[in-house]
Formats: C-alpha cells, structure tokens, sequence
C-alpha cells in the first residue's frame, strides 16, 4: 500500500517582520522537506511559486488558476462603477466562476496528493482534506482587546473558527492547554485534536551569532521584552511595575522589540508620562543575531502578554540561558514549568515583585531547572505519529467519491 500523500499549502506573503509566526512556519517547511516520514510522503503546494524564499524547495503549482480571471478585483471594478452610475450589477456569474474554480481544482488535488496540511490558521480550499493549524482562540480566551473583537475582527474569526476546525481532518494544537481550548470553546472531538508542540525559533541554532545592537553599551544591565505593540501585549502593566522596580534598581534599563502594530505611539506616550524616556528604550525590529544579544546579556525575559496558551519567546529565553519573569497563563506553564518566575499580568505589584526576585536570583547566581519538552525535533516526531493515523483515516475514501 503506498504512503500517505500529504501537500503543505505555502504562502507567498510570509515575511521576518510578523514575528513567531513565521519562524515557527519557516523551521517547519525545512523540517518536512528533510523528515523520512514513515507512512508519509510530503509535496509542496502553491498557487504561486515564484518566491526567493522557496526557491530551491519543490513545489507543485495549482495549474487550474491560470484559466480563472481576476475575480476579486472585476468585483471591486463593477461595485466602484456602480457607485459612480447609481446601479447595482449583478454578479452571479462570479459565484458560478468561483465555483467552477474550486471544483477543478479539488479535481487537481485529487491527482497529486490525499491531503492539505496548512501550517498557519488559513484554509484556502475548505471542501478538500485537510489539517488545520490552531494557535489560539484569543478572541474567546482572553479579554476583547480591539485587535481580536473589534471592526469585523471578531466576527470574522468566529465565523473561521464555527467552520474550519470542525470541518478538518486533524486539527494541530501547540500545547495540551490549546488542546483543551480547542475542544472547550469550540466543541471540537478529542480524538481530532492532536498536540504538535510549539518550539524556539531558529535563534537558538548556534550558526546564529549574536550582534550587540547599535548604541548599546556592552556593560548595560537591562531586562527585555520582545513582542509586537499589541494591546494586548500588555505594555502598559509592565511599565508601571517597572517604574517601581527602577526605585530598587535605578541602573536598569527595559529593552523593548518588535514592529508597531497600531499601539506604539500610545505606548511612548505612556513611557514618557511616567518620565521613563532614558530607561526605557524602543528598539523596533531586530534582527535575530541582535535578539540573540539580548537573550544571552539580559537580566531577564519579562513577558507579561495576556495571549496563550504558549509564546515562543519564552522557549527562545529557557534554552538560551536567560531567565524568565512571564504572565501565569497555563500554557506558560505547561511550556516552562519551575523555570520562570510567573505574575499576575493584571497586577503592577505582581509584576514587580516578580522582576525583583528574579533580579535578586540572578544577582546570587540562583539557577533554576528547565526541562525541555518543546523543541521542533519532538513536534516532527509528533506529526510523524499522525500522519501514520491519518492514513487509516483517509484511505477509507477514494478520490472519485463524490461524498466530499
């Protein structure tokens, strides 16, 4: 009996910039291209291949989008028209059209591979098989910050959410608490749900060489927080508890990545307000050699992100050395154990005292014990595992059932 035939969609927009996201999909494409997979065998899928960054993999390109027009964009043609004429067309024929693209493509698929396995929370083609990658319901799980529940956000999540977890095969979670989120908040049957834990970035790899960032003194003492400015990032708590921390520590500096994503002017406002210009310092983005620095010369990772169940920053921190003060979400938890110093992201007060003992541990060279348990080598493994089950599951049907 031959292997399962497995196609990994690939994006053509993926960038550096949007953070773990892309490390974890980037590590993940390399790690099915080299894995002997037991009952497996992996194909590339695009719609698109002429990107740098897959351009030595192989990829199967869909063909039967070259004879489908440019329906999106005639839409917007013949709405703005019409605006302009005070007439309403009529757009049947662009439903038929989709449709009709959607069939020949699954007609397609049905000849190179068994299965779609999408590594990010995106389902291009939901009526073919396929496994769904689910990172969070933080629309559900957390507060409703603007960025999960407000214009159409939270609508248009819950609107994926209602349907392509449930409609898949599998659906991956990165954690045991996602698992249970998974099948709590959306009613999702155990048996689908399968954990493929999350795990550090390549930063970690020691052909990364780490580059102190420009106008960084080599001697400064300095906690860090690398993370997009989110609301719910939760920068704001962190400043407050750090201006205490300052009375105790006034030679500590705050380090803070990552790329604006709308909340970052509020934040220097916030930061100047509380007349902490010169101790804390905007990095923006940096690149991962100069990450690497602050892991390896910080005082310690402090992350008080209201987000879970898990966050790659925290693995990157334990397996580099580098201690860890972080908010105490379960998956936090589940990810470090006894290894970080864990606070109630909500409380100042919580947070500080947090930071301060971490520093004084630090100081008196207290170290403390972490056991690793998520790292891309066992995650493969894990999809290893699955594909094996899988199999059992798909060859039940042929690909000219007309059942699906």
């Amino acid at each position: 009996m031959r292997k399962l035939r497995v196609g990994v969609w690939l994006l053509d927009n993926y960038k550096p910039e949007q953070g773990g996201g892309f490390s974890y999909y980037s590590q993940m494409i390399q790690s099915l291209k080299d894995y002997d997979f037991k009952e497996a065998e992996i194909l590339f899928v695009s719609n698109k291949v002429n990107v740098a960054f897959f351009s030595k993999q192989k990829v199967y390109e869909i063909q039967a989008k070259r004879h489908i027009p440019k329906i999106e964009f005639w839409k917007k043609v013949l709405r703005r028209v019409g605006r302009v004429l005070n007439f309403d067309f009529f757009e049947p024929d662009f439903v038929k059209i989709e449709e009709r693209y959607f069939v020949d493509v699954k007609s397609e698929l049905n000849h190179v591979i068994d299965v779609m396995y999408y590594l990010t929370p995106v389902v291009v083609f939901p009526n073919f098989p396929f496994i769904y990658t689910l990172w969070d319901i933080g629309h559900l799980s957390m507060y409703a910050f603007p960025e999960v529940s407000m214009n159409g956000i939270y609508e248009s999540r819950q609107s994926d959410y209602n349907s392509y977890p449930q409609k898949a095969l599998m659906v991956f979670c990165e954690s045991k608490v996602g698992k249970a989120d998974a099948e709590n908040y959306l009613g999702i049957n155990r048996n689908r749900t399968k954990v493929i834990p999350m795990f550090p970035s390549e930063i970690i790899n020691s052909k990364i060489v780490s580059q102190r960032p420009k106008n960084t003194q080599s001697d400064v003492e300095f906690i860090h927080y690398p993370a997009q400015y989110w609301a719910h990032k939760n920068h704001y708590n962190l400043l407050l508890a750090f201006k205490e921390v300052q009375k105790k520590h006034p030679n500590l500096k705050l380090f803070l990545t990552g790329s604006d994503k709308g909340n970052k002017s509020y934040i220097l406002s916030v930061i100047k307000e509380l007349n902490l210009d010169k101790e804390v310092v905007d990095y923006g983005f940096v690149s991962n050699e100069e990450l690497k620095w602050l892991y390896l010369n910080s005082m310690g990772l402090v992350m008080p992100t209201f987000l879970g169940p898990t966050n790659m920053p925290l693995l990157e921190a334990a397996a580099l050395g580098c201690p860890v003060a972080c908010s105490d979400l379960a998956g936090h938890k589940e990810q470090l154990g006894d290894y970080a110093y864990y606070f109630n992201p909500l409380l100042p007060d919580d947070i500080t005292n947090a930071i301060i003992t971490m520093l004084l541990d630090k100081n008196n060279n207290v170290k403390r014990h972490y056991n690793n348990t998520f790292t891309l080598e066992i995650a493969i493994e894990s999809i290893d595992a699955v594909f094996t089950e899988m199999k059992q599951i798909r060859f039940c049907w042929g690909i000219s059932d007309i059942s699906y």
